[in-house]
Formats: C-alpha cells, sequence, structure tokens
C-alpha cells in the first residue's frame, strides 16, 4: 500500500466513523426522555418509598433521663455496665470525637431541621462495640437507620484513634519503665516489661478467595493481634492485621516490635540477676517464641525443684496477657464475635480503638480504691531483700540513622541464644531463693 492509498482508507474509515455518530444522535433524540429517570439517584421524588419517621430529638432526650440527667432512672453501676466507662471518661471522650470529626457535631439538614444528636452517635458507636450489636438492633433502640449507624462506628473508631492514639498507643515512658520493672521484680522476674501473645479474630464475611490464607488451626479465616501487656491489663504494643493461618513465630517475623532495638534507639536497662548484670530488658512468652535473650520462656522438660518453680511461676505471670484479651474480649464483645466488616483495614481501626479505649478506662480506674487490688504486691514481704537498682537510659546514637554496622550487631545482641540460656539459668537461681524457699 503506497501513501495515497493509505491517507484514503484513514479518510474513508473517519467518515464511517462520522455517520455513526450522527445516526447514535439521532436514535437519542427520538427516544422519548422520562425526566424522573433523568435525575440523579437518591432524593425524594415519586416512586420512592418515604423516609421512616423516626425520631431521635425524643430518644436523645429519654436517654438524657436514664443516665445524664439530675435524677437519671440508672445509676453509675449501670451507666458503667453499659457504656463500659464511668461518665466521666466517656464525657472526655465525646468531646475528643467532636473536636476531631465534625461528623458528630449536631447540624441542621436540608430543611432546616436539627439532625442526629453528638450523644446518640457517640452511644451508637459504643453500644456496636460493646454488644456486638447489628445496625438493625440500633434502628430498634436508638432510632437512627442501620447505615448511619454503621458510618457512627467508622468515623468514631477513626476520631478515637486521631485523638487519643499517640497516648494511649505507645510504649512506655522512662518514669513507667520503672514502674513496670519494679512491679515485676516484686513478683520475682527482675527485668521483666511485660508478657507476649497473639489472640485471633475471626472474620465472618473473608472473601472465598482469601479464606485459605487467613484459616489456620482455627479451621475458619481469622486475623491475629499480637500484644504486649503488663500486669495492669495495659497493652503496651499492638500489632494487627497479620492471616490467621501464621503462627506466632511468623507474626514476631514481621512485627515492628523491636524495631527500636534493631536501630539502637531502644532505651538500656542495667540490671542484676542472681549476680551476674544483664542490659536487655525481657518479655515472658510460651514456648513457640525462638531462643533470644528478649524473652523468657518455661522449660519444656523441667528437672528438680527449681527448674519447676521457674516454670510454674512463669506460667503464673505470664497469665497477663491472657487476662488482658480475655478482659478486652468481654469489655467489647464485637472482638469476641465474627466480624461482619469487609476489609482487614477496616478490622484494623475498630482493633486500634478499642485497645485504646481499653487503656483509657484502665487508666481512669486506676486510682479508685473499689477497682483495684494490687496493692499487696508493694508490700515489703512480697520481695525479701528488697527492690532491685535499674538503671535506664537513653542510647548516645537515638536521634542517628543507624548503620549497616550497626544494624548487624544489633541483630546479634538480638538472637543471641547463649544469652537466653544465661538468663534463664539466672531467674531459676533467683526466683528459688527469694520465693521457692519460703514454700
Amino acid at each position: 500500500m503506497n501513501a495515497a492509498d493509505a491517507n484514503r482508507w484513514v479518510e474513508d474509515f473517519l467518515a464511517e466513523g462520522e455517520e455513526d455518530d450522527a445516526m447514535f444522535v439521532a436514535m437519542l433524540r427520538s427516544c422519548p426522555i422520562d425526566a424522573d429517570a433523568a435525575s440523579a439517584p437518591g432524593g425524594s421524588r415519586p416512586g420512592r418509598a418515604p423516609n421512616k419517621k423516626r425520631d431521635p430529638a425524643s430518644r436523645h432526650l429519654r436517654l438524657l433521663q436514664q443516665y445524664f440527667g439530675p435524677d437519671p432512672i440508672y445509676d453509675e453501676g449501670d451507666y458503667r455496665n453499659r457504656f463500659r466507662m464511668r461518665q466521666q471518661l466517656f464525657q472526655r471522650i465525646m468531646e475528643g470525637v467532636v473536636a476531631t470529626d465534625s461528623y458528630f457535631e449536631q447540624r441542621p439538614d436540608a430543611t432546616g431541621k436539627m439532625g442526629i444528636s453528638t450523644l446518640l452517635k457517640v452511644t451508637a458507636a459504643l453500644r456496636q462495640l460493646a454488644y456486638a450489636s447489628a445496625a438493625d438492633a440500633i434502628d430498634e433502640n436508638l432510632e437512627l437507620s442501620d447505615t448511619t449507624a454503621i458510618k457512627c462506628l467508622k468515623r468514631f473508631c477513626f476520631a478515637v484513634i486521631a485523638c487519643f492514639g499517640g497516648e494511649y498507643l505507645r510504649a512506655p515512658t522512662i518514669e513507667e519503665l520503672h514502674g513496670l520493672l519494679e512491679q515485676n521484680a516484686r513478683r520475682g522476674f527482675v527485668g521483666m516489661i511485660g508478657s507476649v501473645d497473639c489472640m485471633h479474630w475471626q472474620w465472618r464475611l473473608c472473601p472465598t478467595a482469601h479464606a485459605g490464607q487467613y484459616k489456620g488451626k482455627e479451621k475458619k479465616p481469622t486475623v491475629v493481634l499480637e500484644a504486649v501487656a503488663d500486669y495492669n491489663l495495659r497493652i503496651w504494643h499492638c500489632n494487627f492485621g497479620s492471616p490467621g493461618s501464621l503462627n506466632d513465630i511468623n507474626i514476631l517475623d514481621q512485627s515492628p516490635l523491636f524495631n527500636e532495638m534493631l536501630q539502637g534507639k531502644a532505651p538500656r536497662i542495667d540490671f542484676s540477676i542472681a549476680g551476674n548484670r544483664h542490659y536487655m530488658p525481657y518479655l515472658l512468652a510460651d514456648g513457640i517464641y525462638p531462643e533470644w535473650p528478649v524473652f523468657a520462656k518455661p522449660i519444656e522438660c523441667p528437672r528438680g525443684k527449681k527448674q519447676k518453680h521457674y516454670s510454674r511461676a512463669l506460667e503464673g505471670c505470664r497469665k497477663d496477657v491472657e487476662r488482658c484479651f480475655g478482659v478486652l474480649q468481654a469489655r467489647f464483645r464485637i472482638l469476641d464475635t465474627p466480624c461482619r466488616l469487609w476489609s482487614v483495614h477496616a478490622m484494623s481501626t475498630v482493633m486500634h480503638a478499642c485497645v485504646i479505649l481499653h487503656n483509657m478506662i484502665l487508666e481512669d480506674e486506676r486510682f479508685d480504691p473499689d477497682l483495684t487490688g494490687h496493692d499487696y504486691l508493694f508490700s515489703g514481704a512480697a520481695q525479701p531483700g528488697g527492690v532491685p537498682v535499674f538503671n535506664i537510659s537513653r542510647p548516645a546514637t537515638m536521634h542517628q540513622a543507624p548503620t549497616v554496622a550497626d544494624l548487624i550487631t544489633n541483630s546479634f545482641k538480638l538472637h543471641n541464644r547463649r544469652e537466653h540460656f544465661s538468663l534463664r539459668d539466672d531467674l531459676v537461681t533467683h526466683l528459688w531463693e527469694v520465693h521457692g524457699l519460703q514454700e
């Protein structure tokens, strides 16, 4: 084909396209257009079901009479059971959520009628977290549509994370580390800062294509939470989103738990056990975790009274994180029921919000004499010989970018099996000398 033939072919093709366009426009002009069908979807128009005659304003007043009035129907105990917290903390959370997300403000709609109150929106979100209530049940009790209830839940969780996450979902400060170390030293585990374990949350609406990835020993799709908790059930580390097919070691390999230690930014803690110096805090873990100096594990086949006493004491103290998971699921039943959300990202938002609220409730009730019962740990009889001295310091290179050599050195320290067994032997001796001889 020469150049003239090619140009002629292009002109014919464009001409045919113009004829097709003209025919299509003529067909559109010949068809009658329904004005209702041409309007934008949604909105009030003939043929659509009318809005349900809900009365959130009356429900708001009723809620005030039940819990917030000068002479409420239900007392403080009922309020704490149903809202999972005391009224002062609820007011603080509601104020923070409103300041973070304007969606929770009460504003008039297009007709000038006042919309749903802040109290109803926050209450709807908390009821779904606390009772795992279906959105339809929220519609019946609080007179909010199911769509609005789900929207309140998601935006409430985002607002809680944005407003309170920096304060209640973080690593402990130097002062808090001193408190954790002293508390655990009185229990016999010098240098221990918490317990680590994993919890599964079943994913009911997991896509079939991904179900195999999220199925593990539970035989149903689950998403895993890795957490570090102390004796007071405070959660200091939260890593959520791993598929349920992974075990604790696989989750640890992709966890940011020891990132600061690898980068040389973690606090240095010097302490002595059984006359030997150690420079790295540790966590209590079960037998599946690796033999690193940052973990204290039970002895698989203990021999003799010393090792048996050590294993019993460790298993007892390691129940801190198990108790924490039990309290977290009992406080927020949504975590104990198959999740009806459609994505891991939405599940992660709910999980992190529940952990933050859990820590806020613990801090709010910490100084209430009716709600705390751990004072016996700080009596002199609990730790004969007094509490060991802990020296905590920040590394000089904390604000410097780590080099490859630093990462290799820190990784070697983290994976040193020899230090792990040295720590275990010192703990066996210390626990027997301090507590075992009293049995």
